[in-house]
C-alpha cells in the first residue's frame, strides 16, 4: 500500500515555496526571489565578530553582525574593495559572499574559515 504525501507539498505551495530542478527551494515574492534552502552548503565559521555587508566594500551598508564562532554558508569568493585591519590582516581585498542566518551578504575573506 502506497502512502501519498500530498499535505507537505500543499503546505509548501501555500507558503510560496517552489522546488526547482537544482534541488533548491525558493520563496517567490512580488519583487524578489530568495534562496530558502540549499542542498549543498560549504560551512564557514566566523573567526571574530564581523559585519555582513550589502556589497564587497567597507563603505557598503551593514546588513547584520555575524558572531564569532557561529556558522554560515559560503556562496562564492569575490574580489572587492580593500579592507584594512580586518581580523588581524593589515590589508586585503578578497571577500566571501555568504548566507548567515538567512541574510545574504559579504564578509572579508580573512574573517571566516571553512568548518
Amino acid at each position: 500500500m502506497k502512502k501519498l504525501l500530498i499535505a507537505p507539498v500543499a503546505v509548501a505551495a501555500l507558503a510560496g515555496f517552489v522546488p526547482s530542478a537544482s534541488g533548491t527551494a525558493t520563496v517567490q515574492n512580488d519583487d524578489m526571489t530568495t534562496v530558502a534552502a540549499t542542498a549543498k552548503c560549504k560551512s564557514l565559521t566566523a573567526l571574530s565578530n564581523v559585519n555582513v555587508r550589502k556589497s564587497a566594500s567597507t563603505k557598503s551598508t551593514v546588513l547584520r553582525l555575524w558572531y564569532k564562532g557561529t556558522k554560515g554558508c559560503d556562496i562564492k569568493g569575490v574580489d572587492g574593495g580593500s579592507y584594512k585591519n580586518a581580523c588581524g590582516i593589515k590589508s586585503y581585498h578578497y571577500w566571501r559572499k555568504v548566507n548567515y542566518r538567512g541574510t545574504v551578504g559579504y564578509v572579508p575573506n580573512v574573517c571566516v574559515k571553512y568548518s
